[in-house]
């Protein structure tokens, strides 16, 4: 009889252990949610398509964005299944998924429409304003800008600019660095401007 009531103390204890890291684990708050909308080129901006650099720079941003335990990251995807239903109930114009992924919409910011049906907590948007290869392929340089917005309030959270460089033996290494470069201080500046602002709006800062 001993054993059989040292075992039935046994699986109440895992029981209870099992039942207070549940609820040890609910309580936690749930990490906000970022949507990336990736790096775009603007109006202004010219790249060769074998460089493939928007997609390239938006993959890594993301992979950097994502470090860390602050966020979940998820990126703008017009397969995402809030994107697909609004188009399909035609209550998302079709024109609003291409990038570069700035402006309004009416009275919306265009990343913001998107983003909330991503159910987003924020979102980030990064747009290369100029980039330029010197002639021989060693030095590459783009001037990016970043912007952050608060998906709830309907409004910019942030916004920073900054001019990146990079140089290489020939124009295939230039542009990877530069990529690299663009991609990783790009999303550490962005996370830093992010935790700047809910410091404030929590009233930390």
């Amino acid at each position: 009889m001993k054993g059989v009531s040292g075992t039935r103390r046994a699986s109440s204890f895992l029981v209870l252990l099992a039942l207070f890291l549940l609820s040890a684990f609910q309580q936690q708050p749930a990490k906000p949610v970022l949507a990336t909308f990736g790096i775009g080129l603007g109006e202004k901006a010219l790249a060769k398509a074998e460089w493939k650099f928007e997609q390239r720079a938006s993959d890594l941003f993301r992979k950097n964005l994502s470090e860390g335990d602050a966020y979940r990251v998820v990126p703008f995807s017009r397969t995402h299944p809030s994107v697909q239903r609004a188009l399909a109930e035609r209550t998302l114009p079709s024109e609003l998924l291409l990038p570069p992924f700035t402006g309004m919409v009416g009275q919306e910011f265009k990343v913001v429409k998107l983003a909330k049906l991503m159910r987003a907590d924020y979102a980030v948007s990064g747009t290369i304003d100029r980039l330029t290869v010197e002639g021989d392929g060693t030095k590459a340089t783009a001037v990016v800008i970043f912007e952050l917005y608060d998906v709830a309030k309907g409004k910019m959270a942030g916004t920073t600019g900054a001019t990146f460089e990079a140089s290489g033996e020939n124009e295939a290494a230039s542009v990877a660095k530069l990529i690299e470069e663009v991609a990783t201080k790009g999303a550490a500046e962005s996370k830093k401007l992010l935790d700047e602002y809910r410091a404030k709006a929590s009233g930390g800062g």
